[in-house]
């Protein structure tokens, strides 16, 4: 594990600790390490709170430390600190919009992006209290029913209908299986919802009925009226209250497993019982006596010692009661809508209810458009008719029915949105334009242009950059940067060396892991290198250099019988780091 000071300075790796453990959490995506090191530890003194730690996969924040005699314990979080730092004080809301693009809203300006993506539904976001770009993603997994992987080396959040799959995989009691302890219970158990939206909407004049029912495990009617002011929408009201129907149709389910990963503590088991968060298992044990399929919630994983992983499986990620409001929580709520409504931040008018019939008729001199707009409400339907025509000296509009106004907007944002739709290969996302190799896809990703510089990318992964920056300590000191990632093998200046070479030549390369016959960390030539006349400064020679001063004696005459005839007695030689940089010697 690395260690980083509070300014992102690397400081040290850390060795010597024990019992690592890393707990991960399924409906937050969130992710907890703890360790021990010895309390005289020679890294002792490096282990701060708010310090960073970094592992291969993520990075987390050094947030307590407890003292003992022999061993400290340190508790880190996932570091997501941009997140909770991007606060929205008067609250957050978005209107019947995709996740991702409620998402990429709220995290404006933090650096963090959302990745992949493969939930398309629509919902809206309606936070009253102060909240932050984290407290707004953890909102939307559970508005939007879904999951999430957070990936804070790269600063992406990757949002999926469903985290991991049904491998195969089993805990079966003797084998892989030490111990299990189930819970039960039946406290929030309805076989039949209401649901209602704003403003009074039902589903009834879309289902026939004003409720849903599910008696998949009992025939007994106990019903559940919800209300939830978020949903204008009948067709997303009657989809999310099937889904929690579906939950409190059935009792309640968790189960603790103390297992034996055999998968990590044995190659020879990873295609069978290998598993990970998310993922769904059989479950055959003799007491309590069970046999049945259940999903990973939770993770608690020793990587030192796989043999002490425990995981935690329920039937859902959460209860139905943590995600509704009551009556009186929705009408503190309506209040404080009506006194925050100019300072909260608000995404809306990227769709609308209304419903649009177009036809465009296209000649040589003119464009024609014409727009039949139905605009409806739960209490009442108002058709009206619109043309518009685009000559080429002139738009001109009319609107029937007693000169009914319009208003045609054109902002960047919807050019943005607009240009997405159409290419596979340029985006605007955030706050700058992504290339990608033809879909839109993290693999896909190869360049990010930005106000920091131009971000390359290449099978998933985050290469490096090469933009502006300022010194550390010195901001008045700008310059220009290539700067290339941790987990990035190389950089390299390199040339085609004949026409129809299939390959380029590394003439001047750095790297940061062994490349082939290049060491790691270090400059490598592949050309001879002209100083031109300028001083190399400071150089030290592998395997050191000598530094001394050596006095002798030179000889400038010897007669025919070998005798000295004259000499010189003060001869120097003066050695710095092996190179000789003195000499005082006599002509013969």
């Amino acid at each position: 594990m690395q260690i980083y000071d509070d300014k992102k300075k690397r400081i040290g790796t850390l060795t010597g600790f024990k019992g690592r453990a890393i707990t991960k959490t399924l409906d937050s995506g969130d992710k907890e390490l703890s360790f021990e090191y010895p309390a005289n530890g020679a890294m002792v003194d490096l282990l701060k709170e708010e310090y960073y730690i970094r592992t291969k996969e993520d990075e987390f924040v050094l947030k307590a430390v407890e003292a003992g005699e022999q061993y400290n314990k340190y508790t880190a979080t996932l570091n997501v600190e941009e997140l909770e730092g991007q606060s929205f004080p008067y609250g957050f809301a978005s209107q019947e919009q995709t996740i991702k693009a409620c998402l990429t809203f709220a995290f404006e300006g933090t650096g963090w992006t959302v990745g992949t993506c493969t939930v398309t539904k629509r919902r809206t976001i309606d936070i009253e209290e102060a909240t932050t770009a984290w407290g707004v993603l953890q909102s939307c997994l559970s508005t939007y029913r879904c999951e999430c992987e957070i990936d804070t080396l790269q600063k992406r959040i990757n949002i999926y209908a469903q985290i991991g799959r049904d491998r195969g995989c089993y805990f079966v009691e003797g084998l892989n299986l030490r111990k299990l302890t189930a819970t039960s219970d039946t406290y929030e158990f309805y076989t039949r919802i209401i649901p209602i939206g704003k403003e009074g909407i039902t589903i009834e004049w879309l289902h026939g009925k004003e409720y849903l029912e599910n008696y998949q495990y009992s025939s007994k009617v106990k019903t559940y009226t919800w209300k939830d002011e978020r949903y204008t929408n009948t067709t997303s009201l009657i989809e999310d209250a099937e889904a929690k129907l579906e939950e409190l149709s059935k009792p309640y389910k968790v189960y603790a497993a103390d297992v034996i990963d055999l998968a990590k503590a044995n190659p020879e088991y990873k295609d069978i019982l290998d598993f990970g968060i998310g993922d769904t298992v059989m479950m055959v044990s003799k007491h309590p006596r069970m046999r049945e399929k259940q999903r990973i919630v939770k993770i608690v994983e020793y990587p030192e010692t796989p043999e002490k992983n425990t995981v935690e499986l329920s039937n859902t990620t959460k209860t139905f009661a943590e995600v509704q409001k009551t009556e009186t929580e929705l009408a503190k709520t309506e209040a404080i809508s009506i006194a925050n409504s100019t300072t909260k931040k608000v995404l809306q008018d990227y769709s609308t209810t209304i419903e649009i019939e177009t036809k465009i008729t296209a000649s040589q001199e003119s464009i024609e458009l014409g727009v039949k707009e139905t605009l409806k409400s739960y209490v009442t339907t108002k058709t009206y008719e619109a043309e518009i025509k685009v000559l080429s000296t002139e738009i001109s509009s009319k609107v029937a029915e007693d000169d009914f106004g319009t208003l045609i907007t054109q902002n960047a944002y919807n050019v943005k949105i607009a240009w997405n739709k159409n290419s596979n290969y340029i985006q605007f996302e955030g706050t700058g334009i992504t290339l990608y190799n033809g879909t839109i896809e993290d693999n896909q990703k190869r360049t990010v242009f930005n106000y920091t510089g131009m971000h390359f990318y290449l099978d998933g992964y985050y290469v490096g950059k090469i933009g502006t920056n300022s010194m550390k300590n010195n901001s008045s000191q700008k310059g220009l940067v290539f700067d290339l990632e941790n987990r990035a093998a190389y950089m390299t200046w390199a040339n085609e060396d004949t026409e129809d070479a299939s390959t380029y030549t590394m003439k001047w390369s750095y790297c940061s892991q062994q490349c082939g016959g290049y060491e790691a960390n270090m400059l490598h030539a592949g050309a001879d290198i002209d100083m031109h006349h300028f001083k190399i400064k400071n150089v030290s020679w592998e395997g050191g250099g000598i530094t001394a001063t050596m006095e002798f004696v030179q000889v400038l005459e010897v007669d025919s019988d070998g005798n000295i005839k004259r000499w010189g007695s003060n001869g120097k030689m003066e050695f710095t780091n092996g190179i000789l940089t003195d000499l005082t010697y006599y002509r013969k």
